[in-house]
Formats: C-alpha cells, sequence, structure tokens
C-alpha cells in the first residue's frame, strides 16, 4: 500500500519528463544493486550441484511459461515507447531489443544465483520452498551466517525493480485507459478526469491485495496463461494479419487485393512467424486449461490404469 501510494503519488503530482528523469536514476541504482547483489550471492552460490543432471527437470518448462511471460512482458508500455521516440523506427527497434535482452539476460542471472544459494539449504528450508512456506527470497533475506549484507541488496533490488515496474506499467495503463475513454493524454480535460483514470489503476489491484495477499501468484500463473497469452500473443498476430493479409475488393473491376503495407514490417518471417506465436498461444492456453481442469492428471490415472493391467 505504502509503495503504491509513493509511486502513484509520484506518477501523479509529476510532470511526464520529471518522472522519467527520476525513473533513470532508479533505473540506474537497479544496475548498481544488481552487479552487487551477484558479486555478493556468487560467493556463497553452489553452481555445480545447481546444474547437476539430477536437479534438471525439464518437463516443467511449460509451467513456467505463464509466469516468464507475464515477467517479461513489455507490450503494453511499447506503445508509450513509440509516442516518446516520436516513432522514429531505428530507435524504436533499439529500444525494444536493448530493453527486452537486458531484462532477460538479469532475469536468468538473478535466478541462477538464487537457485545456486538454496540448492543445498538444509532439509526443513527445502520442504518449505516446495510447499510454498516461504519463496527462496524469504531464504535468502533471513538467511543465517553472516549474509546480512546479501539480503540487504535483495531487499533493495526487488523495491527497485518493482518501482521501475510499476511507473512503466502506470504511464502503460494511462494510454491503454485515455483510449478507451477517448481522452486526449494532456490538456484541462485530461487533469479533470485524471483521478478517476489513477482509481481505476490503483484501485482494483490493491482492493485484491489487501482482500488476499497471496493473490499475487495465482494471478502470475492465470493471468501469464490467459490474460497475456490472450492479449498479446493472440490479438496483436490477429490485427496484423488482418491488416496485411485480408484483402478487400475492389467493386469496380471486380478484383480482390491485399491490402497495401503503409509501413515496413520489423520482425522478419511474415505469416510463418505471426503463425508461430499462435501455435505458442493456443498450446500454451490449451495445455493449461486441461491441467486446471485435472484432464491431463485424469488421463495420467487412465494410464497407469492401463499398464497395471497389461
Amino acid at each position: 500500500v505504502v509503495l503504491a501510494g509513493v509511486v502513484g503519488g509520484l506518477v501523479f503530482g509529476l510532470k511526464e519528463r520529471v518522472v522519467e528523469k527520476v525513473n533513470s536514476v532508479l533505473v540506474a541504482g537497479v544496475g548498481l544493486v544488481f552487479l552487487g547483489l551477484m558479486g555478493n550471492a556468487l560467493q556463497s552460490a553452489d553452481f555445480s550441484t545447481l546444474i547437476a543432471p539430477a536437479n534438471q527437470h525439464p518437463e516443467n518448462i511449460v509451467n513456467a511459461f505463464p509466469i516468464l511471460f507475464l515477467s517479461l512482458c513489455y507490450q503494453n508500455v511499447v506503445p508509450t515507447v513509440v509516442t516518446q521516440l516520436e516513432g522514429d523506427r531505428s530507435k524504436v527497434t533499439m529500444a525494444i531489443i536493448g530493453g527486452t535482452a537486458a531484462p532477460l539476460l538479469m532475469y536468468i542471472a538473478w535466478n541462477s544465483v538464487i537457485l545456486a544459494n538454496v540448492i543445498n539449504a538444509p532439509a526443513e528450508v527445502i520442504y518449505d520452498l516446495t510447499n510454498g512456506i516461504c519463496s527462496p527470497i524469504d531464504y535468502l533475506q533471513f538467511k543465517n551466517g553472516g549474509e546480512a549484507a546479501l539480503s540487504m541488496l535483495v531487499g533493495q533490488f526487488s523495491i527497485l525493480a518493482i518501482t521501475t515496474t510499476l511507473i512503466g506499467f502506470v504511464y502503460g495503463l494511462l494510454d491503454g485507459l485515455t483510449d478507451i475513454a477517448n481522452l486526449p493524454s494532456s490538456g484541462p480535460r485530461y487533469e479533470k478526469y485524471k483521478p478517476l483514470l489513477f482509481a481505476a489503476i490503483f484501485g482494483p489491484t490493491l482492493a485484491l491485495s489487501l482482500y488476499d495477499p497471496t493473490i499475487f501468484y495465482t494471478a502470475l500463473e492465470y493471468g501469464g496463461t490467459f490474460g497475456v497469452g490472450t492479449l498479446f500473443l493472440v490479438l496483436p498476430p490477429y490485427m496484423i494479419w488482418k491488416t496485411r493479409y485480408v484483402t478487400t475488393k475492389d467493386e469496380d473491376d471486380d478484383k480482390t487485393d491485399e491490402n497495401p503495407l503503409f509501413t515496413m514490417p520489423m520482425v522478419p518471417g511474415g505469416k510463418l512467424t505471426l503463425g508461430g506465436m499462435w501455435k505458442v498461444a493456443g498450446t500454451l492456453i490449451v495445455e493449461q486449461t486441461a491441467e486446471k481442469l485435472g484432464i491431463i492428471e485424469w488421463f495420467g490415472h487412465q494410464f497407469e490404469q492401463w499398464k497395471s493391467m497389461l
């Protein structure tokens, strides 16, 4: 609640240029704290045990996709980036590639170091981790044995990362809500409805988090599968396909032609790339739906019964 109030008040009360400068400082802070975290955590990390074949579980990759999609979901800030960069194709491309690659590498390094620190934790801690009683970050924050600096860095990195992410999400949602409500992004009319827009952004999420503090983990799973999968893996390719490849009929000469392209595609592959995105989204949604409904478990049970009868 305090963090949402501070960030919401910052974005609400300050001009966008000022918030951008503050956010740039926070991003630099994320980088510095991340380097300190990695340097400290690497001293106690056990990578040999982490990468041992016995500890590899590729069967869980699909179940990790929803959280991965949601954690690296940057599409909602792309309209804001395009506007701030005034539609410059090269700058937008660099921003998207760099803004995706850097968090991805940090994400992989962050998870690798944390897992390498808890891989040899005591049996009771492993039990708590596997049963969801505590998270690996909780274990690092309260770890004994002179790791106070590591715990402090973990807390600072989490707060800074959440703050910078929240600022981007607020601007992305503001753009979306103003488009839906047909409101300008500045001016007297925008200022009139600005409190309602911020209430729509922060109100529902705060109410849900206060009602159930653990709802975040469930929201990550369902939001990544059905929310992000639909909004960012199904709808955008459909919109692009319809814009590029759906034919229009010329009433004068009774011919059909594909719609002309006013801007060249930024991603190669054409129909193959768009179809691949649909395939990934469809597979994920179907698999997760079957798991949530117990269909996969039922088929597994039936298969075991069939094996026992042979």
